[in-house]
Parts: structure tokens; sequence; C-alpha cells
């Protein structure tokens, strides 16, 4: 029997693509001004492939960004940017448009939780910038607690903070290497939020969702069993 839901929030409640996009665009276009809208989204567009979802640390990504196009950009690039995009990620995040609607129905039915990997303060703001912390018993960051997933010890800490045993808590992220992997590793039901209708897996064979929506079906067919 299902009592809790444990949500990742970046990509799975938010429109994490979409808020990456935007900082990019907003911090990179002054550091490209005679690149011509076609040339300038080619480069974002790479910017947001080595992005990688924000699955690894940004220095990391942004390794073969400056291998490709870092002549233009200053010596201090890195400096500058990656507490930037720490510092102001949060003003452009915004839900998936089912996000809310979601949240009120689930809410009163079962304990809920944020499990977010990442800085602290980068999470926690964009989580209070779209005001959703009303739906949640738990709000949970990586930085907080220098534990971060797929590390089964994180899953576990935030099942005890329940009052819930892990194997009653549903696991809901779209990263597969850290959000259902580490639920994997902590023996907690899980449900991968596959944004991409075209990435292939062949080893996975457990719950699939593209919409958050469609959580109730799965939430019915797990607790008939």
């Amino acid at each position: 029997m299902i009592r809790a839901l444990i949500f990742d929030f970046d990509g799975t409640l938010s429109n994490r693509q979409e808020n990456a996009y935007e900082v990019f665009n907003f911090y990179l276009r002054k550091f490209y001004p005679d690149l011509t809208e076609i040339e300038f989204e080619a480069l974002l567009q790479d910017m947001m492939m080595y992005d990688c979802n924000g699955s690894i640390p940004v220095k990391m990504r942004m390794g073969p960004f400056m291998n490709k196009y870092g002549k233009d950009l200053p010596e201090d690039f890195l400096d500058v940017f990656i507490p930037f995009y720490y510092d102001h990620m949060f003003e452009f995040c915004d839900l998936k448009k089912e996000t809310r609607e979601v949240l009120e129905k689930l809410q009163g039915r079962y304990k809920m939780a944020i499990l977010s990997n990442g800085d602290s303060k980068s999470q926690h703001s964009k989580i209070s910038k779209v005001d959703i912390e009303k739906y949640f018993d738990e709000v949970i960051v990586s930085g907080d607690i220098g534990i971060h997933k797929p590390d089964k010890r994180i899953f576990e800490y935030v099942a005890d903070k329940l009052g819930v045993k892990v194997e009653e808590c549903l696991m809901i992220g779209d990263v597969f290497s850290s959000d259902i992997l580490g639920a994997y590793y902590a023996n907690m039901p899980c449900v991968w939020m596959k944004t991409d209708p075209e990435k292939h897996a062949d080893y996975y064979k457990g719950y699939t969702i593209s919409d958050l929506r469609q959580l109730f079906e799965i939430l019915d067919e797990v607790n008939k069993q």
C-alpha cells in the first residue's frame, strides 16, 4: 500500500528544460551579438545538449561548450557564469501545466515530499518561487544534508521524515541515474517521468509516465495489489 509520494523537482514538477534554455539565452546573448538568429539558436541547442538535463555538475557541463565556443568568451566566464546560474535560475523557473492540478488532487490522500539534488540556495529559491511548499510535508534538498541521489540513504532519510516505510513510498522522477536508480537501491517503488518519447530503454520494466496526470492510474493499480 502506497502511503507517501516523493517527487523530484527539476524536470518532474517543473519545466526544467525550458527554464534552463531561458537562463542560457539571457546570459549568453551578450557575448555573441554578431551571430544571426539561426547561428545563435545552434549555440543554444548545443548548450542544452551539453546541459544533460542538469544531471551532472554545471562546471562539468560547461567543458564541451567552452571547447567549442570559448574563444568568444572572457577568461573569467566560468567564474562569473556559475554563480549567476545558481543565483538566478529560480527567476526563470515555472511549473509544468498539470503540476498544481495534480498536487491539489493528491494533497490529503498521501504524505508528500520533494526530494531534489542540488545546491541548497538554488533549489529552495526555485521551489519557493513557484509556491508549492504548501502541498508537501517535507522538502529535502541534497545540498542541505550532504547526501545526494542515487545514494539510498537519502531515500531512507525522506521515508523516515515522512514516518513511513521505504516500501510504502512511491518515487517519481525524470533522471534515471539518480531518481530511478536511487529508488532501486533503496528498494522503493518508483515511476520514471520519461519526458523524451524517443529515449530508448530496454532494461527498465517499471512504471513510466510522460504527464503527471497519468500517476493516478498507476496509484490505483499499485494500491490494488
